[in-house]
């Protein structure tokens, strides 16, 4: 393999970078093709540095059993990376704690502890005796939280370092691709392509008509007291269907959201949204300080109707892998994901299963 081409440098084109890298493939020249990168000014379309972020598991539901389970099995192969991966670089802002969920109208999924949400699957799993007024579900687990513009750029360095230690050419390229095939007229040694655009640019130019977006507002908060949020993540549905969450990003950086609207392109902060959050956590995180907001975030989660899109075609000789359309998950199945890209490249270790 002498030529990879990313498309795409959100959490998962990064991630498989970073994942192919640690292969100690045979690659001679590696080069990421993107928009927007992680040390640039932010933007509501580049999503990745707009997470939280944190793994919150969901039971597989009936109607997506086949792609709930697929993307339950990324998030598993990313803790497990995650864990050992946190202690040897802390400088990644991984960090693990205790998860917790309250719900007020729970879903038939979740009172029979369906698959992907019960103690089979999940680390330190157990349902909660005690609830808030109104909860009629909770549980917790193990779980952990991260600081997603750090991370990113952790990843970019990380790259760099590889790269630099295995002798191997790195090119970032800022560029808005026109098609997938607009990289083999750039790179006429191109040897592979991995497709890593949020909303799956394809080969012949446009978009997959299967991704949308759902707008993601949430608020950064600074918090210089002692907080029991520091070693935990709770998250909270109203029976109305609205999400109250508080994740750690950095000791004194906490992001508090949120709302996930399916299709909405609104890119600037709205001031009802602003409040339902704030009003949601006087109520849910009484002993949250919310006084000090240090902005307001938006951005917009690449989803895809049916589930996220990892395989592999063939156009003109030359093989493109598939991985987008992952929604609000980005960072939690990203080394899964970004493995069973590797796997379909056959560039992943043979004990991997996907």
């Amino acid at each position: 393999m002498h030529h990879v081409v990313i498309a795409g440098a959100g959490v998962i084109g990064l991630t498989i970078a970073h994942q192919l890298l640690l292969q100690k493939s045979e690659i001679q020249k590696v080069t990421i093709i993107a928009k927007n990168f992680p040390y640039d000014p932010p933007t509501c379309e580049y999503t990745s540095p707009w997470a939280g972020a944190h793994f919150r598991p969901f039971p597989h539901k009936p109607e997506s059993w086949k792609s709930d389970a697929r993307e339950a099995n990324y998030t598993r192969i990313t803790q497990e990376f995650f864990e050992k991966f946190a202690s040897l670089n802390p400088d990644s802002t991984i960090r693990f704690c205790k998860g917790t969920d309250w719900l007020e109208a729970p879903s038939k999924e979740y009172m029979e502890l369906g698959s992907g949400y019960n103690t089979e699957s999940l680390k330190d799993f157990k349902i909660l005796e005690e609830l808030p007024d109104g909860v009629k579900f909770g549980a917790e687990y193990s779980t952990y939280c991260l600081n997603a513009p750090e991370y990113l750029k952790f990843l970019q360095n990380a790259i760099k370092q590889l790269c630099k230690l295995q002798n191997i050419q790195l090119h970032f390229v800022k560029l808005t691709l026109p098609s997938l095939k607009y990289i083999k007229e750039l790179y006429r040694d191109v040897s592979l392509i991995f497709n890593a655009t949020a909303h799956g640019l394809q080969y012949n130019g446009g978009y997959d008509p299967a991704c949308y977006k759902i707008r993601g507002q949430t608020i950064s908060l600074n918090i210089t007291e002692p907080t029991p949020y520091d070693h935990k993540t709770i998250t909270h549905q109203s029976k109305d269907g609205d999400w109250t969450f508080v994740i750690r990003r950095s000791p004194t950086h906490y992001i508090l959201g949120g709302t996930k609207q399916p299709n909405d392109n609104y890119p600037l902060p709205r001031k009802s949204d602003t409040q339902r959050i704030l009003s949601s956590a006087a109520k849910i995180f009484p002993d949250l300080n919310t006084s000090d907001i240090i902005c307001i975030n938006v951005g917009f989660r690449p989803a895809r109707k049916g589930g996220s899109r990892v395989d592999k075609s063939l156009h003109e000789g030359l093989s493109v892998i598939h991985a987008y359309g992952v929604g609000g998950s980005g960072f939690e199945v990203s080394v899964g994901v970004a493995r069973h890209a590797l796997a379909l490249a056959e560039l992943e270790r043979p004990e991997s299963k996907f």
